[in-house]
């Protein structure tokens, strides 16, 4: 039987086991699409949304430049590669999950980076951003934003060192452009469009991710592992999961591992902001360094910093990321109106 049949045959029957699902466990599919969408409009959208918008509306109106000069003239020097490139390097470090991928895209369409060192760039322009690691994972299971920027700091520095062995081990081509700046409404308004966009993938994905985790959680996998063990599992599928990780003396390394691997969930939705336009088998390598360099690092850090041992060891107390009815309406409504905008005018991300 040929590879491509057996595949379709696997998908198939797959795809009515779901269906059944679906049917029997109705009331179990309900509260997990309702929780799903309720953390997205409290934790995804806040923490993500305008981080990623700054992000992209810095890079499409070349203000990124000037900006992080700071930053990226002693970076370049160091990685010894274009301050541009630094800059990509940087804002996807801070915007979330998805910016780099849309970034990047952007200079392939643009025919201003090729195909194999776009996917290079790929494995060390990937991060979940301080907004998401302080404001969810450092409040939410530690109950501490030093906790949380330890987190993102051991996300960074292992991100970095990446960079450095991106960097080093060969040229990277950027084709130049002419320097200008953008800042007129057209590109403010494209900036927001393409994060709103792209969160709407990402709120999308995690609810159906969601919904395999119910269905796991119902097969009885679940049962297989502890708590946190558990809750590791979940956050390897969709890494929102990590909020219901218990802290503890171990849990600093692990939520560092989590949020530097991404989980499947964010792989799909990179794959699919990639769209083909560069290979991804490099990218799932270095998230499994990532992983790896990120646990030690936190380890290290939450030994050297006693205060935060302390936070750490202490418990877990659950802390809203985001409170308001009003609020979440009102951010809910602005991504409509920016998606319904977006169409209108034919634009794309």
């Amino acid at each position: 039987m040929k590879v491509e049949n057996l595949k379709t045959i696997i998908i198939s029957v797959t795809a009515v086991f779901f269906a059944a699902f679906l049917l029997i466990f109705s009331g179990e599919v309900r509260e997990a699409v309702s929780g799903a969408v309720y953390d997205c409009l409290e934790i995804i959208v806040p923490s993500l949304f305008a981080f990623s918008a700054l992000a992209i509306y810095l890079q499409k109106s070349g203000l990124y430049k000037i900006a992080l000069k700071p930053l990226t003239f002693p970076l370049s020097k160091i990685l010894r590669t274009d301050e541009e490139l630094c800059g990509i390097f940087l804002l996807s470090n801070i915007g979330g999950y998805p910016v780099g991928a849309t970034l990047l895209s952007a200079l392939a369409d643009q025919n201003r980076l090729d195909r194999k060192d776009t996917a290079r760039l790929m494995c060390c322009c990937f991060g979940s951003g301080p907004s998401f690691i302080v404001g969810m994972v450092g409040k939410t299971v530690f109950n501490s934003a030093q906790a949380g920027a330890v987190l993102f700091a051991s996300c960074f520095l292992s991100s970095l060192a990446i960079a450095a062995v991106v960097f080093l081990s060969g040229n990277i081509t950027l084709k130049k452009s002419q320097t200008r700046y953008d800042l007129g409404s057209e590109c403010f308004i494209s900036s927001v469009s393409a994060a709103a966009r792209a969160m709407f993938s990402v709120c999308t994905m995690i609810v159906i991710f969601s919904v395999f985790s119910a269905a796991l959680g119902l097969m009885g996998v679940n049962r297989l592992f502890g708590e946190n063990q558990s809750v590791v599992f979940s956050s390897v599928l969709e890494v929102t999961r990590i909020k219901e990780m218990t802290a503890g003396e171990y849990s600093m390394p692990i939520c560092a591992a989590l949020l530097s691997f991404g989980g499947a969930c964010v792989t799909l939705q990179i794959t699919a902001i990639a769209g083909g336009r560069f290979p991804l088998g490099k990218f799932l390598i270095s998230r499994i360094i990532a992983a790896a360099l990120s646990a030690a690092f936190a380890a290290v850090f939450t030994r050297l910093m006693p205060g935060v041992s302390e936070e750490v060891l202490a418990g877990h107390t659950a802390v809203s990321a985001f409170s308001g009815n009003a609020a979440l309406s009102v951010c809910l409504i602005a991504m409509c109106a920016i998606l319904l905008l977006g169409d209108t005018r034919g634009k794309s991300i």
